[in-house]
């Protein structure tokens, strides 16, 4: 049976002041990220009402007062004010916002759905508040039961976005959803005819749109970060998101009139943040789009897919390197398969730009540190060509592993889309001499398929001289110099180093 309001006040009442400030804390933090009842408590709701009317091509037929009645409004405003002015209140005040919120049906509702940790975590923090049997009575629920697994789906596919490519637009991330979950065209079983919180805009898939995803994973899904316009980011990004956020509250400092949707265009494409970078480049690129449970398996921050190229370099360790993984297991009291994984993983993680901004490795880094591994699990080797072996079984390892700057495709993947779409390769000079090679030979080199372009690394300086010597008349002209020609300036260095930079 659930508690009453005065049940989970009196139960409160037991905690010391410090206590029942971490649990109000999470409540005042948590119930603000329902964005549903920040729409229908807002002054704005009826212009954000038809932006998510105009996304999804479909009205809104039910008021406000479906969603959370006028006294629970009146609450969450209270909170939500709390949230943003972090004022300070007693243990008594404390405890009576919290029963206020845990005992109402709506706003119990409501924070559950917010609630982004487990289903665990919020079933162990409502047995802290004394409000477990109101918990398990929700949690059988159907429409709650809809509306929290659209929820959480919705966050392991943002998540899984996060991992797999480190930065994706909302925009995307919307399409691949569709892609993914042609049953979210059902909207039947996230609305009650009767009681409280009957309607809902934000955990329904009737109303999927930009603006209800973005408030969605921004509010909800603490595994990503989410940029003003639309980006969400893996982790290892936050500093550079954080420094964005600083830059553009000091542009826009002082400015005295609503910001729109120019002045944000305009601030964002003036970013060169480390995210935007990431993504355009790999946006040059095709997209890896696997089937719907092997993208999930990307939730898992830690998930590389086993793949033959791995398969292949764990059969060699294993024909070749046993007696040395095994004594590395027992000295780290796990099995040799285990120890096995540990160094396969190690060695996909070096070969990957994952957590590292999407900066692609070296490969010269990655060949130091196989070797370094190796010597830490005391391999040895027979002979050069067995290092040689082994060098080639990691390469095909490392060229088989998804790269945030490849669109999470993996090197051989690009490299065969490539000869898939083949552009022509066209050949430039470096220097005077190699124009000159070139030009003799233009002809015989178009026939084997390349192109040559004479001008296009050259650059054109005004030159000056006097055909008839110093005292007749000057002449005007142009030269060109291409960037490994002597610098004309006469300081001996090459022109690229010199004046051409």
């Amino acid at each position: 049976m659930k508690e009453t309001r005065e049940e989970i006040k009196n139960y409160l009442k037991k905690y010391h002041a410090q206590e029942i400030k971490l649990l109000c804390g999470v409540v005042i933090q948590v119930l603000p990220s329902n964005h549903d009842f920040r729409i229908a408590t807002g002054s704005d709701e009826g212009d954000i009402r038809k932006v998510i009317e105009r996304e999804c091509e479909r009205k809104i037929l039910f008021s406000n007062e479906t969603i959370i009645s006028k006294d629970d409004a009146e609450l969450f405003r209270m909170i939500d004010e709390l949230d943003y002015k972090q004022t300070k209140l007693g243990k008594t005040k404390q405890i009576e916002l919290m029963a206020g919120v845990l005992g109402s049906d709506t706003l119990f509702e409501g924070f559950c759905l917010a609630f982004h940790d487990s289903d665990d975590s919020l079933e162990e923090f409502c047995k802290l508040c004394g409000c477990a049997g109101r918990y398990q009575e929700c949690a059988l629920e159907p429409v709650y039961r809809k509306r929290r697994k659209y929820g959480r789906l919705i966050a392991e596919y943002a998540t899984a976005a996060a991992n797999l490519y480190g930065v994706i637009h909302i925009v995307e991330l919307e399409e691949l959803i569709w892609e993914y979950e042609r049953s979210f065209r059902d909207y039947k079983g996230y609305a009650r005819e009767t009681g409280s919180y009957q309607n809902t805009i934000m955990f329904t898939p009737e109303f999927i749109g930009t603006y209800t995803l973005h408030n969605l994973v921004g509010n909800v899904v603490a595994a990503v970060c989410t940029t003003l316009d639309g980006y969400i980011l893996h982790l290892c990004f936050k500093e550079d998101y954080e420094w964005e956020q600083q830059k553009f509250i000091h542009h826009f400092k002082g400015v005295n009139r609503e910001l729109t949707e120019d002045d944000l265009g305009r601030f964002f494409c003036s970013c060169d943040t480390s995210f935007r970078v990431l993504h355009d480049l790999a946006s040059e690129k095709e997209v890896y789009f696997p089937e719907k449970k092997e993208f999930l398996r990307y939730v898992d921050e830690t998930y590389y897919a086993e793949n033959l190229a791995c398969k292949k370099m764990r059969r060699y360790i294993e024909k070749n390197f046993m007696s040395a993984f095994s004594q590395a297991a027992k000295q780290e009291e796990i099995t040799t398969a285990q120890c096995i994984d540990d160094f396969m993983y190690e060695i996909c993680v070096q070969a990957s730009d994952r957590n590292d901004a999407g900066i692609e490795r070296d490969v010269n880094d990655f060949v130091q540190f196989l070797f370094e591994s190796l010597e830490a699990y005391d391999v040895h080797f027979d002979g050069t060509e067995q290092e040689n072996e082994l060098l080639g079984y990691a390469m095909n390892v490392a060229n088989s592993v998804r790269l945030w700057i490849n669109h999470g495709c993996t090197p051989q993947e690009v490299r065969r889309q490539m000869q898939a779409h083949p552009e022509e390769t066209v050949i430039v000079p470096g220097s005077s001499h190699a124009a000159v090679f070139l030009a003799e030979g233009k002809s015989e080199i178009e026939k084997m398929g390349f192109h040559v372009d004479l001008d296009a690394s050259a650059s054109q300086i005004p030159i000056f001289g006097f055909a008839q010597g110093a005292d007749g008349e000057m002449k005007k002209g142009v030269k060109k110099i291409y960037p490994n020609d002597p610098c004309p300036c006469g300081s001996g260095k090459k022109y690229k180093k010199c004046c051409g930079k």
